[in-house]
């Protein structure tokens, strides 16, 4: 068998493969005498009908049948022969068995990259692990605080920055009201009847809270706002926006003291100190973590400027839309809007395009550091990982690996639990020193 390979660019080579006549030949008398065999023919007995016969019959379906058999078997014997490692072949084509029996195909197919490896027996990497203080205990103790505090009603007195106020308020641009003036308006931004909102700098848009301060009860206010060009929704940018606003109530939020009734209420049984003690414990393991991935993502940085590689374009490309897909449905969850996300769909495209070059880049890293280690998932692995997938979703286990059967999910999961193998690898093989600023 004759085969020459022409290499190309993102990863692509072409095999052209020449078989011999005398295989082909050979190969045709097999499958002509598996079809002599089963073959019914007027005045034959099964089984007896005379090959010369046979052979004018069902020439084109022995012909099709041999090429089908030849094809799965060249092309696995090619790939081998020249040491291809092959991740997908996109085409076949230009098939033919000419007349002397030679058999003639061309290949196309998507090769993994080839790179030499970096070295990554012993990374210097500059990482902070961060303390944890007993001011942070103090804020994150704060935080819980927050979400039980409760909202008293304030009164003999003006609105104030902090307060949350409760109004009925409503824009215009132009003298027109914002729902009709600006297609698809985010409704907050519009205006509400009896809302809830909190007098802060960041509230809604600049300038919208500080407009507000000084309000009495009952009292209604117009007013003007001016949006800067980076606000979030293009459709208002540059403009002068003008609010009518009338304060019914102010509230305020009143925290809980930080007792032992209230450790009883979040954890019962607890005593502050406790409480104290235990999240104390948490954000060490969270700095401990943020380490550990520092350490992870640092090291995985560090080798990329050592090395360069092709990658294979459909692999980046399916990535990226991935990656798009995730965007958008958490911009999406957060309110935003079509014509928000269209506006900055450049911006958006560039940063997957990038993120998806150095997750395939990453991957393609890892699975090779993985084979030289010779790093090995296990059924145990998998079962492990399925199960606090289907702890995370809360769905039964067995549903579950239907799920990711019908999917053909299984070799991604192998792959990803492969590379998470190579990167822990890496990454215990990391020097750490403090940065020169934190030793000082």
């Amino acid at each position: 068998m004759n085969v020459v390979v022409e290499n190309k660019p993102n990863c692509i080579s072409t095999l052209r493969v020449e078989l011999e006549p005398e295989r082909v030949e050979r190969e045709w008398k097999v499958v002509a005498t598996q079809f002599q065999k089963m073959a019914r023919l007027p005045g034959y007995r099964p089984g007896k009908a005379p090959q010369a016969l046979i052979d004018r019959k069902f020439s084109e379906d022995i012909r099709k049948e041999l090429t089908d058999k030849l094809l799965r078997t060249a092309m696995n014997e090619a790939i081998e022969q020249k040491k291809l490692n092959v991740l997908t072949v996109s085409k076949v084509e230009d098939v033919e068995i000419a007349p002397d029996k030679t058999m003639h195909f061309t290949a196309t197919v998507v090769t993994a990259p080839d790179f030499e490896l970096p070295d990554y027996s012993n990374i210097e990497l500059e990482i902070a692990k961060r303390s944890v203080t007993d001011e942070d205990v103090e804020n994150s103790l704060q935080g819980i605080a927050e979400q039980h505090a409760d909202f008293q009603t304030v009164e003999g007195r003006a609105l104030e920055m902090g307060d949350f106020a409760v109004l009925t308020y409503a824009g215009s641009l132009d003298g027109q009201s914002l729902a009709e003036a600006v297609e698809n308006c985010p409704s907050l931004l519009a205006g509400k009847p009896n809302w809830w909102i909190r007098l802060a700098p960041e509230t809604l848009a600049p300038g919208f809270s500080e407009a507000l301060v000084g309000l009495g009860i009952g009292e209604t206010r117009d007013f003007t706002i001016d949006i800067p060009e980076g606000f979030p929704f293009p459709a208002v940018r540059g403009k002068q926006l003008a609010y009518t606003a009338t304060l019914h109530e102010i509230r305020s939020r009143v925290l809980p003291p930080l007792d032992d009734a209230f450790a009883s209420k979040i954890d019962p049984g607890k005593t502050i100190a406790e409480v104290r003690d235990r999240l104390k414990i948490e954000l060490e393991k969270h700095a401990g973590n943020e380490f550990e991935n520092a350490k992870r993502n640092g090291a995985l940085q560090k080798l990329f400027t050592q090395f360069q590689c092709e990658l294979p374009t459909h692999l980046v490309n399916n990535e990226m839309s991935g990656i798009m897909r995730e965007i958008v449905q958490e911009n999406q969850g957060r309110g935003v809007s079509e014509e928000e996300l269209k506006a900055h769909e450049e911006e958006i495209m560039g940063a997957a395009k990038q993120s998806a070059t150095e997750r395939v880049r990453s991957m393609f890293l890892l699975q090779r550091i993985a084979e030289k280690e010779n790093l090995k998932v296990t059924e145990q692995d998998i079962a492990f990982h399925v199960t606090q997938l289907a702890a995370r979703y809360q769905i039964p286990v067995q549903k579950l690996i239907k799920d990711l059967q019908k999917r053909n999910a299984f070799g991604q999961i192998r792959e990803q639990l492969l590379s998470g193998k190579a990167l822990d690898f890496i990454a215990s093989n990391v020097t750490v020193r403090e940065p020169a600023a934190s030793a000082a």
